[in-house]
């Protein structure tokens, strides 16, 4: 019998090693590329597959910052779960008034049937920064778009089809796409999420959410997409997220090959 079960065995290790082989990457970037040097600017394009970021913002003067940097887990003691050779891509804004900083990035390719689109994303909680504060709710997150509108943050979620994030007032991270239901049913976690929008047919989607901290997987399949047209970019943002800043990091497109 064991030449039988090491037989399985072997079968199974074949079958696996064959899946794997067909997911291909088509995509990826992460904040410890080279190409960032230390700084995360408008031009800079580190990994695949990608275009080249425009980062935009809105709020300065007195007690008024918002901006972007390339985080370091010795400098930046609340980035743990989303860092990858201690680095990840850093969003602040804060200050008295509506801070935001936007950024803005193509896929060389519009995603097609069949890619993964997958990202991480870790945050605060909303806390002032300042006794004083703009009281607009603030938040944090991405959006996938049909379009490349990128002059100024007023254009985050130009052409949305999804959006994914932390929004202030709510315990769950939230989806706005072509569903009826927003909440995710995850509650937010400061270590992070990791998070793959895989595209089933035109309109829709399913959506896998881990939490990082303790590795749980919720699935979410068969979601509605705002639009059928394809998914051309990409925008990070932070809105008004205050006292914590916003970190993102190892972006990546894969495909499964039939």
């Amino acid at each position: 019998m064991k030449p039988f079960k090491y037989a399985l065995a072997a079968l199974a290790l074949s079958i696996a090693v064959s899946i794997v082989a067909e997911l291909t990457n088509s995509a990826e970037d992460d904040a410890s590329q080279s190409a960032y040097g230390g700084s995360w600017d408008s031009g800079k394009n580190g990994g695949s597959g990608f275009g080249s970021w425009t980062l935009t913002s809105e709020g300065s003067g007195e007690n008024r910052y918002s901006g972007f940097f390339i985080a370091d887990t010795k400098t930046n003691t609340d980035l743990n779960g989303i860092a990858k050779n201690d680095k990840a891509f850093g969003l602040y804004a804060n200050g008295v008034g509506f801070e935001q900083a936007v950024a803005y990035r193509t896929f060389e390719k519009p995603l097609q049937i069949g890619d993964s689109f997958s990202f991480m994303m870790e945050n605060g909680p909303f806390e002032k920064k300042f006794d004083k504060d703009d009281p607009t709710p603030g938040s944090i997150g991405i959006v996938l778009r049909t379009s490349n509108a990128n002059d100024s943050v007023a254009d985050y979620n130009k052409d949305a089809t999804f959006e994914f994030g932390f929004y202030q007032g709510k315990t769950n991270y939230q989806i706005y796409d072509g569903s009826e239901n927003a909440d995710s049913g995850v509650p937010f976690v400061d270590s992070g999420v990791s998070v793959t929008v895989t595209l089933k047919s035109a309109d829709t989607y399913d959506l896998e959410i881990q939490t990082l901290h303790d590795k749980k997987i919720t699935k979410l399949p068969g979601r509605k997409l705002k639009s059928s047209s394809p998914i051309q970019s990409m925008a990070l943002f932070n809105r008004n997220g205050e006292k914590y800043d916003a970190f993102f990091n190892q972006l990546q497109v894969t495909h499964e090959s039939k």
